[in-house]
């Protein structure tokens, strides 16, 4: 990654033994997706990995920077990753996550063993109508998030000729993408695209929406056991 990016040190939590293998977890974008949208995950998986769930910057305890690139995003999370001498993590996203995960795979490979792609939004068709970037109102008084990350990241997830998806093919780590379904605001065949384009990816659908972790929290965990022990 470019050695110019302004630097955030993120707010994380820990959990699980020192010693376990590494699981990454990254949340969403908006108001409710900051590190405790994977408090229901995160006691099925704590017996046997070590879990790092940070706050990407912009939301829960993190700075507030005012600057919200993907690439920005992903280099706050390879700097954690080095503070913590973590290397060869799994690393799963959930929607803005799932990006997040994907350009950190492609800029720090040494960091990433495996990706989990959870109902992201893969980039648009050419020629589709522009995506409304303007932040909703700033209410008076504390928020749980920065509302000024809304712009900047629908912006790069609307690009139809994204970089980051255009580049997946660099990722041949394990890659799992997890679609939510027919009743998801993600379009399903352009995930399963997506998936495709990644050398060594696979897609499962949980018929549950966009949220598939917070909803189905055991199903999730027992696919992400599945797919571990498939690829081991």
């Amino acid at each position: 990654m470019p050695a110019d990016l302004p630097a955030v040190t993120l707010s994380y939590a820990l959990h699980g033994p020192a010693d376990a293998p590494v699981v990454v977890l990254l949340h969403g974008m908006g108001a409710a997706s900051d590190r405790s949208s994977w408090d229901r995950v995160v006691p099925l998986l704590a017996g046997d990995h070590r879990l790092v769930v940070p706050d990407l910057r912009g939301h829960g305890a993190s700075p507030r920077p005012g600057s919200y690139a993907l690439a920005e995003m992903a280099d706050d999370v390879a700097r954690l990753l080095d503070r913590l001498g973590v290397a060869g993590a799994t690393v799963v996203g959930h929607s803005m996550g799932g990006v997040v995960a994907v350009v950190l795979a492609q800029a720090r490979p040494d960091l990433v063993s495996a990706l989990v792609v959870e109902d992201s939004s893969p980039p648009p068709p050419a020629g589709s109508p522009p995506v409304d970037v303007t932040p909703p109102y700033r209410p008076e008084g504390p928020v749980a998030y920065d509302v000024e990350v809304r712009p900047g990241v629908l912006r790069a997830l609307a690009e139809p000729d994204a970089a980051w998806a255009r580049r997946a093919g660099e990722v041949t780590v394990p890659t799992l993408v997890v679609g939510g379904g027919p009743t998801s605001f993600v379009d399903q065949r352009r995930l399963a695209r997506l998936a495709a384009a990644f050398p060594a990816g696979t897609m499962v659908t949980i018929d549950v929406g966009h949220d598939v972790h917070p909803n189905r929290p055991e199903e999730f965990v027992a696919l992400l056991r599945t797919w571990w022990a498939g690829e081991g």
